[in-house]
């Protein structure tokens, strides 16, 4: 036991003369091994020799020699990209159904305004106000689309077709307290704000009656077979439900059960309907616009006295206006608008031959679809001109400020009136904005000055050109005539165009 120690004391000098050795073994043996090829795993183990489960194998050849096809791969989600694309194209192919179900491929909790907008706009198309209403509340508790003005301001034209005025009225409100153009707000509440008592009480009795668009209420819209709320007007159209406001009043879809069509309703205001003269004069103006007939036109059938009102009964055209695709584009491409301008141009170009003008031309009077379908829409406040009895026609300041010519700032209106607003209406489609910024009371005096911005230099020259001539201040400097109008924009027929 005394020599315990000394043999511990021993064993660690030992130990320690042997640890250098030990370092330069290892040493040697690393690098035999860098030096050895590598071989594959053999079967059962992995890279380093470890024991491992089989795996499954691909299948091999079949007993004929041929090879056997490879599972495929799990399926993934596919890019929201190509689902917003190929939902665009549904939407304008009008499969308005379909374009949801592909928008429902994307999980909800994933959806964008991109998402949320295409899905109001099928919902609207589809009379689906329930879902449009569920889809907006919903919205409105994401914190990334709570405030987008694109989703309130669809939103409140769903409204407007659900007949629930109030809660339209004042999304507009919000809007214009926000941002005091945006879109046609402004235009519209007006609209809701001057409806008419008689179609107010239609309206509301229309939202009331079916529960659509109202929060908490049933399961949405009544069948079909349900007899309709809105009633029928001279025994012969049946009023099925509300398309919206216009600026005279409310405008219905019927049904025409004599001819078996559907058609636009739209009853003309207290102040032409009540007073003897102006209904009388109506009337005969209603005779001129039957005769536009025109495949760039939206068609007027006929006007129809009822009880103490009169009807305007229009072609039925169930298709978005630019002044929609412009809330959700921003703005067209050069390669866009050109078409679009000159279906226009055609337009205008016949009506004023049958001596009409519009008076009120601009984005929401125009309606546009798949495969080059534009047509011209609301000639319902277009004046009959006689050009052998004066130059100018004076009578009461009608149209949309920002689109009106200056002359009409002062009640006078000519067919060069309808060329100033042409030009309007090509200079927003192109930018997404309006060449006058105001407000109101400045229009005029900016329309004077020509103070606007001018198109960019990087659109194609003959369009910048047609903006600038169409804008000019003395109608007798503008393009003469709607036909001119057509060969400006087809000056340029071999340049390339961004489509």
């Amino acid at each position: 036991m005394q020599d315990l120690p000394l043999m511990l004391l021993l064993i660690f000098f030992i130990g320690l003369s042997a640890y250098p050795a030990i370092l330069v073994y290892r040493s040697a043996k690393a690098d035999r091994n860098k030096k050895k090829p590598l071989r594959p795993p053999a079967a059962g183990e992995d890279t380093v020799g470890n024991s491992v489960q089989e795996p499954v194998r691909s299948p091999g050849p079949r007993a004929d020699g041929s090879a056997r096809a490879a599972q495929p791969p799990a399926p993934e989600e596919a890019p929201s990209g190509n689902i917003l694309s190929r939902c665009r194209a549904l939407l304008a192919a009008g499969l308005f159904q379909d374009a949801v179900r592909e928008l429902e491929k994307t999980p909800k909790s994933r959806w964008g305004e991109a998402e949320c907008s295409l899905a109001l706009r099928a919902f609207l198309r589809l009379n689906s106000f329930v879902q449009a209403r569920n889809l907006f509340e919903w919205a409105e508790r994401q914190a990334g689309l709570r405030d987008s003005p694109l989703l309130q301001y669809l939103y409140a034209i769903i409204c407007e077709r659900a007949g629930d005025v109030k809660r339209a009225s004042a999304i507009y409100d919000k809007l214009l307290r926000l941002n005091g153009s945006y879109q046609d707000c402004e235009a519209r509440l007006r609209r809701l704000r001057r409806l008419p008592a008689e179609d107010a009480r239609a309206v509301s009795a229309y939202f009331e009656t079916t529960g659509r668009g109202s929060p908490g209420r049933g399961p949405g819209p009544k069948p079909r077979a349900a007899a309709p709320v809105l009633g029928e007007v001279a025994g012969r159209f049946t009023m099925l439900s509300l398309l919206g406001i216009g600026g005279s009043g409310a405008v219905f879809l019927a049904k025409d059960k004599v001819l078996g069509r559907l058609v636009a309703l739209k009853r003309m205001s207290t102040a032409v309907s009540c007073n003897a003269e102006d209904r009388a004069l109506f009337l005969e103006e209603a005779k001129t616009l039957s005769e536009l007939r025109h495949p760039r036109i939206v068609e007027f059938y006929e006007a129809v006295e009822f009880r103490e009102d009169v009807y305007l009964v229009l072609e039925y055209v169930d298709w978005e206006t630019l002044q929609t695709v412009l809330a959700l584009r921003g703005c067209l491409t050069p390669g866009e608008v050109v078409p679009i301008l000159a279906a226009v141009a055609e337009a205008l170009a016949f009506a004023h031959e049958k001596k009409v003008i519009h008076r009120d031309l601009k984005p929401g009077n125009i309606v546009a679809g798949p495969k080059g379908f534009v047509k011209v829409m609301d000639f319902g406040i277009a004046r009959h001109f006689d050009p052998e009895a004066s130059d100018t026609q004076e009578v009461e300041v009608v149209g949309t400020p920002p689109y009106m010519a200056p002359e009409q700032h002062a009640g006078v209106t000519t067919p060069l009136s309808d060329i100033y607003s042409f030009g309007v209406l090509a200079y927003t489609l192109l930018t997404g904005r309006l060449p006058f910024a105001g407000p109101p009371s400045l229009y005029y005096s900016q329309k004077m000055e020509g103070d606007y911005a001018r198109l960019p230099a990087s659109l194609p020259f003959r369009l910048c050109d047609l903006v600038d001539s169409c804008l000019m201040f003395d109608p007798g400097k503008r393009p003469p005539d709607a036909a001119t109008l057509l060969r400006m924009l087809s000056e340029g027929d071999g340049e390339h165009l961004e489509d």
